[in-house]
């Protein structure tokens, strides 16, 4: 109790309030990342936050890790559905019940540097024509750095024809923009790319973005090229992108883009990782616009 009323006293309540979502799913046995990934959001610089985590179909170890946390740190709050299983519905449930006049991302396999939500509220702050700001990530996969993402400082739409120009993970938005676009999309035609079809929704109704020009987020990329992704969840990405993309009025322009998830899909494994291990070698910092063949992870 006494460590509570020292943060109590330390908070500055003329600060707005980040509201953090955090939908889990956590089926490893080693809580490392989990852990790694709520001390990094609790140990931030700006200390006006609560953590939201809404939780269903993890490990029992997971499950018990986080049900003790949200007891010791009064900033954490646990939110628990049984059957809530994707992700869209747990960030929605997350939103529903967040304070915040920002709302922050967080996936239990990341890590958010100690300054992100600071600099990122900040930058909120002073620009007032931007809805929801990203920012450059570090790359890791089974604990090894493997590179970096740049992404464009002000993406337009055509910056997602190849791919989404922001890491889900790493944003941070006006609570309002979410609201106007009634939250993340629960349609099962949006499973796995939930966020892709979010942000798409948000540039629909004139809303912009931006990245943060520095690295303030390590990812971890997925152990295999190809990712987690089906070919049903490829599918899911071609309708959402046709869809999206015919109410951006950008087709039939934009067509090719429609079907290039089914193209990477039916690609080798092999060919896939050759392609990546080539980009990798032939510069260490990957600029968004020449990375055309990103790991898919999603929860």
């Amino acid at each position: 109790m006494v460590k509570r009323q020292r943060y109590v006293k330390r908070m500055n309540t003329n600060e707005p309030l980040i509201s953090v979502l955090m939908g889990v799913r956590y089926i490893r046995d080693d809580l490392f990342f989990l852990k790694r990934a709520v001390a990094s959001i609790m140990a931030q610089t700006y200390q006006r936050i609560e953590l939201l985590i809404c939780d269903d179909g993890s490990t029992s170890g997971a499950a018990e890790y986080l049900a003790e946390a949200a007891r010791k740190d009064l900033r954490i709050r646990l939110i628990r559905r049984p059957g809530c299983l994707d992700l869209a519905s747990k960030l929605n449930l997350c939103l529903t019940a967040a304070k915040g006049a920002y709302i922050a991302r967080m996936d239990d396999d990341d890590y958010s540097r100690s300054d992100r939500l600071e600099k990122q509220v900040s930058f909120l702050l002073e620009n007032k024509d931007i809805a929801f700001v990203g920012c450059n990530v570090d790359l890791y996969r089974n604990g090894e750095k493997v590179g970096r993402w740049e992404f464009p400082e002000r993406p337009m739409v055509r910056d997602f024809y190849i791919n989404q120009p922001y890491i889900h993970p790493t944003l941070m938005f006006h609570r309002e923009a979410l609201e106007v676009v009634k939250g993340y999309s629960e349609d099962r035609r949006q499973v796995l790319c939930e966020d892709y079809d979010l942000l798409l929704r948000l540039y629909a109704e004139g809303y912009q973005g931006a990245n943060l020009q520095e690295v303030l987020f390590d990812y971890t990329l997925p152990a295999t090229a190809r990712g987690s992704r089906r070919m049903g969840h490829r599918w899911n990405e071609t309708v959402t992108r046709w869809q999206r993309f015919k109410n951006l009025g950008v087709l039939p322009g934009a067509l090719p883009w429609v079907v290039k998830p089914l193209a990477v899909g039916l690609l080798p494994e092999s060919l896939l990782k050759g392609l990546k291990d080539r980009k990798r070698r032939a510069g260490k910092n990957e600029r968004y616009q020449n990375f055309c063949l990103p790991p898919d992870r999603h929860q």
